[in-house]
């Protein structure tokens, strides 16, 4: 017979997204429970996850009809016993799909995304936004069949839905195309057998009342990043080893783990650095001035023509396709700003583009983009592979623009290129060759290419987020948050124009 649920709902319950946390890090999951306010914000992860919610519940049609548990409490959060005595209820009366199906036994909670009933007993079906299946969601799976079996429901086979980035959207959402299901239960035994000495630690490193000492390492960022990475290198030197350009988390450790911490450190130890990284640590140790070669800015400059365009491009993408002819997680351009100069000494000009958000942009953009940019000239980008991807992308749905597509694509130079062949390295730069680090490293004292003082948008991350959300605004906001992806992507090609100037003006 089914033996039901024991509830232990206090902070010292053990779900299976804390769970596979601990599996990553056990301070992690430490903090959660008792430093959860010295999270870091990351407006790009909340985004997931309020994604991972919009894909979770278009699934939930996957085996046809279905009956969902969740309930919510006066306040907006989950109503967890009231979803335990709902799966109870729907259990005995023999319901085939239940979605969000909560169990608990001793201490361990979980919701399955789908719980299947068949002649044999029950499947699970996890649903992942993911274009592929994890190690972790393997984790994921492992714990909730053993939860699910320590509950007395016996666990056939064991699925994983995940999206199918080949799937084009025409018309409405076709389920049944935006998923693949797999069954993964062949994959579990390694993960099952873990679970449960995984649980009775994580449980133990809930109960600590005194803060974990854990170092960091590449688990800080594998397979999510950590919002506590702040707050857990709190004591670190900076800069560290941590913060060497573009180094990987798990050679960072391993150099930490041998003591190598400093950029002191890193001298002594004699290790070997790429071009930046020297010029990052020199730069950093001796104070040394803005690294300037003339020889390779100039080899740089010499292969720029006029006119000379300077593009950059907003987009977003969107798990769940938003238009027809887009896949999921396609990249879909919906603003420009172009700035541009016609001869030597020649005046700057300026265009820009904006799609309306109620309509499909990509096609609108194509053909102000072959408009607003001649054949043949010379265009700049800040790290062109994007744009070029952007505009290759284009060229292949919108033949009968592709020949004038292609054409910019080929002609697109990369200003990235200057720095990270370390032509020039300023201390400033922290390094990051990102442009929102290499502006303020170049014009420290110009308020008018500092991005904290524009308006509403700031980074490409609250671009598309505030691109997204202007469908059914009222006109009045509307307008003005137009107006400020606007002032944000004219920034964006601003800042090249002057870093454009500024590599002249160190030649001379």
């Amino acid at each position: 017979m089914f033996v039901f649920f024991e509830l232990y709902f206090y902070s010292g319950y053990l779900s299976k997204s804390k769970y596979t946390r601990y599996c990553q890090c056990p301070k992690m999951l430490w903090m959660d429970i008792y430093k959860s306010e010295c999270a870091t914000e990351d407006p790009a992860l909340q985004r997931k996850f309020d994604e991972g919610n919009e894909v979770g519940d278009l699934a939930m049609g996957l085996l046809g009809d279905f009956i969902e548990t969740t309930a919510y409490t006066d306040d907006g959060k989950l109503d967890i016993p009231t979803m335990l005595k709902n799966t109870k209820k729907y259990l005995a009366q023999g319901v085939e799909n239940i979605c969000e199906a909560a169990f608990s036994k001793n201490r361990c909670y979980c919701a399955v995304d789908i719980l299947h009933k068949t002649a044999a007993g029950y499947e699970v079906y996890e649903v992942k936004s993911s274009t592929e299946i994890k190690d972790v969601f393997l984790l994921d799976c492992a714990y909730q069949k053993w939860v699910l079996g320590n509950s007395g429901l016996n666990i056939g086979r064991v699925f994983i839905a995940y999206i199918n980035n080949k799937y084009v959207r025409s018309g409405e959402v076709d389920i049944h195309q935006l998923f693949t299901i797999e069954d993964v239960t062949d994959r579990l035994p390694p993960y099952y057998a873990a679970v449960k000495d995984n649980v009775a630690a994580a449980l133990e490193y809930i109960d600590k009342k005194d803060e974990p000492d854990m170092g960091p390492g590449e688990h800080c960022s594998k397979p999510y990043p950590c919002l506590y990475w702040e707050y857990c290198t709190r004591d670190l030197p900076k800069p560290n080893v941590f913060d060497l350009y573009r180094i990987s988390g798990s050679k960072a450790e391993e150099y930490y783990n041998e003591g190598i911490i400093t950029f002191a450190d890193v001298i002594r130890a004699g290790i070997k650095l790429n071009n930046v990284q020297y010029k990052q640590v020199t730069s950093e140790q001796f104070d040394l001035p803005t690294h300037v070669d003339k020889l390779g800015i100039k080899a740089f400059l010499d292969t720029l023509t006029y006119p000379l365009y300077f593009l950059d491009f907003e987009s977003f993408q969107t798990c769940v396709p938003l238009y027809d002819g887009i896949h999921p997680y396609q990249q879909v351009p919906f603003q420009y700003s172009l700035h541009y100069i016609l001869e030597q000494n020649g005046e700057l000009l300026h265009k820009e583009f904006l799609a309306d958000e109620n309509s499909y942009p990509r096609r609108a953009l194509a053909e102000r983009l072959v408009e607003d940019i001649p054949q043949n000239v010379c265009t700049l980008a800040y790290n062109k592979a994007f744009e070029c991807m952007v505009i290759k992308q284009l060229a292949e749905d919108f033949p009968d623009l592709s020949e004038k597509l292609l054409n910019i694509h080929e002609n697109i130079h990369d200003l990235l290129d200057v720095f990270r062949d370390g032509f020039v390295y300023d201390k400033a730069m922290g390094g990051s060759l990102s442009i929102k680090s290499v502006l303020p490293a170049m014009f420290p004292d110009n308020p008018d290419l500092n991005y904290h003082n524009l308006n509403d948008v700031h980074n490409g991350t609250e671009a598309t987020a505030t691109f997204l959300s202007l469908r059914g605004m009222e006109k009045t906001e509307r307008d003005k948050l137009r107006a400020s992806l606007l002032a944000y992507c004219k920034l964006d090609t601003m800042a090249m124009v002057m870093l454009w100037q500024r590599l002249r003006e160190l030649c001379i």
